[in-house]
């Protein structure tokens, strides 16, 4: 007799622990949920029918709701259950409906949380999407590196204005009338020989002067060039701890003769790449 008393406690645990889950399982099966979803907003509808099913045989309606917006919030309880849209024509009339879609609820799922969720896949998408940078600076710029950005439109800004310069410096010795041999010669048959002569020296050395802005024009042409493709490569290519530096060595002989790039082709250009592990 006592041992059959004994076994008393060792039924009532099992059976409470029997009782618990199922009365567990049948408090969640009839607990509602909070579910979210929106779509993509069509262009002059007056609104949108919204019906949910049951995924499962008969395929009740549980859900039939005409809203203004391109979204809904609704209750249901836990399952898998398929939902269907269409627009609302002037008269207040659903057009054609979308394929029915799945989806499953297990917990609560408001708007906060699918916002968040979509978030988040789009940043996992943009992480994992390469984008190829076609302008020099935006690079930088994107990725909140603006000084480096800034130093790059700078550096192109004064290559532009140098070279805006040496162009209006050639044209104007171009145009300089003393430097058309015409002129010269009519001058040259009232002029004495040695003014005729200080004409044609002037004019040969404003040729020189000419070609050497000519030049210069060429030299800053190849460094927008290289400077275009310089960034384009650091901000497209290089990896994180490399550092690419050019140095120009000008020909200080070449710097005196009036123009700021005189010479400059003929400098010494040094090209340094180092990557730090």
């Amino acid at each position: 007799m006592f041992r059959s008393y004994g076994r008393i406690p060792y039924i009532l645990f099992y059976f409470n622990i029997f009782f618990l889950s199922f009365g567990g399982s049948l408090s969640a099966e009839g607990k509602s949920f909070i579910y979210y979803i929106e779509w993509t907003e069509v262009k002059g509808s007056r609104g949108y029918v919204v019906e949910v099913r049951k995924a499962e045989p008969p395929q009740d309606l549980v859900v039939e709701k005409k809203v203004t917006e391109n979204e809904i919030e609704f209750s249901l309880e836990a399952g898998v259950y398929e939902y269907r849209i269409a627009g609302l024509n002037r008269f207040g009339k659903p057009s054609s409906y979308t394929p029915w879609t799945n989806f499953k609820v297990e917990q609560d799922r408001p708007k906060a949380v699918a916002l968040a969720e979509k978030e988040e896949a789009a940043a996992k998408i943009s992480k994992g999407t390469s984008h190829f940078v076609w302008i020099p600076g935006t690079g930088f710029y994107s990725k909140g590196e603006r000084n480096k950005a800034y130093g790059i439109w700078a550096g192109f800004a004064v290559l532009a204005y140098l070279g805006n310069s040496e162009r209006e410096a050639g044209n104007r010795l171009a145009s300089k009338s003393l430097n058309d041999p015409k002129m010269i010669g009519l001058l040259g048959l009232n002029l004495p020989t040695q003014a005729t002569l200080y004409l044609w020296q002037s004019r040969e050395k404003d040729k020189h002067q000419y070609e050497i802005h000519q030049q210069n024009q060429v030299v800053l042409g190849g460094l927008t060039i290289l400077g275009v493709a310089l960034s384009l490569w650091l901000e497209n290519r290089l990896p994180s701890g490399d550092s690419v530096q050019v140095k120009v060595r000008p020909d200080v002989m070449g710097l005196g003769n009036g123009s700021m790039f005189t010479g400059l082709s003929q400098s010494r250009w040094d090209l340094q790449y180092s990557r730090s592990f």
